[in-house]
């Protein structure tokens, strides 16, 4: 039986056996609730500060500024609301065309109740023009929010300068950084961040736990009222996924980078071998300054969709763009805003993560070589 390949680590990632292994008695013995005023709580809520200290320590944060939610999706739209509801007075938002949906869908609703969105626009490359950023500025501006990194293509955005840039006109900022956990050293403060998105299961924790960063002196206003979370985030606390994404990130501290690296040399292999094995091949995006894990790949004549399901067929899997988009039968709004040629070259992203081996890498060069040979040799 063909063992399984997984290349699809910006979709999700498989949850380590050291997160499992912390969770486990969360979701066994140690069920108190975090708000009692007994020790059986009071031991689980101890457990919950440790996590919190130490996502605070990986973004150089203070605790109190670290919110647990269910997802980034929530974090992301937590931030934008907060943003409105301050400052309604203020109908103007500036985005991007390539965010993650979250942000892109609710920018559509906003619009709808009368807001004036703007979206900067890409180059060919992914790569956003500051000066339009600036020019897009008005005293109507509320809220500036765009990507660390982006999901499908890698780029990497140029942060710390929106940071100084927002400050500089007093408007809050916030940034979606779920595929920058663990892959870039971010630090909210250097980086002049107002409010920032993670999420678990991006770096090895389980679905459904999710991070907000707010700074102390921004105003709140919750999304989800309740006392939890200091009033922030009502709900009784996901305590077994918050102390494993706790544990997660500890590992990240622990390595200090290291497999960043492992994956980037990785990737830099697998491109490599590509270009050597396979003819009229394009690489999208800022190829200097993208992810260290992260490749979107088009082979000319090759349509994605048939190849992810020949790969498929044996145990490869990779995905055509973003996971939350892919039911979706609608070319990717990223490589669209990057005015790519979709017609004759249709990509696919392969991302890689802590587990992938060179091994697992040559035999997915092997098998795509063979299959885009027979697809092309077939017209």
């Amino acid at each position: 039986m063909l063992r399984n390949i997984y290349l699809d680590n910006n979709a999700t990632t498989k949850c380590s056996d050291e997160v499992l292994k912390v969770m486990l008695p969360y979701l066994s013995n140690e069920y108190g609730n975090p708000s009692s005023i007994y020790s059986f709580g009071k031991e689980v809520k101890e457990e919950i500060t440790k996590a919190r200290k130490n996502i605070a320590k990986l973004l150089n944060a203070d605790e109190n500024e670290i919110i647990f939610t269910s997802c980034a999706s929530e974090s992301n739209v937590t931030a934008i609301m907060n943003a409105v509801r301050n400052y309604p007075e203020k109908k103007h938002i500036i985005t991007t065309k390539v965010e993650h949906a979250s942000i892109i869908e609710t920018m559509k609703y906003l619009k709808s109740i009368g807001y004036e969105i703007t979206y900067l626009s890409v180059d060919k490359y992914g790569r956003i023009n500051i000066e339009e950023l600036k020019k897009a500025i008005t005293n109507n501006t509320c809220l500036i929010t765009i990507m660390m990194a982006n999901n499908e293509i890698g780029n990497i955005y140029p942060i710390k300068e929106i940071g100084k840039i927002a400050t500089a006109h007093n408007i809050l900022f916030h940034c979606d950084s779920v595929q920058a956990i663990g892959k870039i050293k971010i630090d909210v403060k250097a980086f002049k961040v107002d409010m920032l998105s993670l999420s678990g299961h991006k770096i090895n924790a389980p679905k459904g736990i999710g991070v907000l960063y707010i700074k102390n002196d921004v105003p709140f206003a919750p999304l989800i009222f309740g006392h939890q979370e200091n009033n922030r985030r009502g709900g009784t606390e996901n305590v077994a996924y918050i102390i494993g994404l706790g544990k997660a990130v500890e590992l990240i501290l622990n390595d200090n980078y290291e497999v960043n690296n492992q994956m980037q040399e990785l990737r830099d292999y697998m491109e490599k071998k590509i270009k050597n094995n396979i003819t009229d091949v394009i690489i999208y995006g800022d190829i200097e300054n993208r992810l260290s894990n992260t490749s979107s790949i088009a082979f000319k004549g090759v349509n994605a969709e048939e190849l992810l399901l020949m790969l498929e067929s044996f145990n490869i899997f990779v995905s055509t763009g973003s996971a939350c988009n892919s039911e979706i039968a609608e070319p990717s709004h990223v490589l669209t805003a990057c005015n790519t040629d979709l017609k004759n070259y249709s990509p696919i992203r392969v991302s890689l993560g802590k587990y992938n081996t060179k091994e697992e890498i040559d035999i997915f060069v092997k098998r795509l070589e063979s299959i885009i040979n027979t697809i092309r040799k077939r017209g």
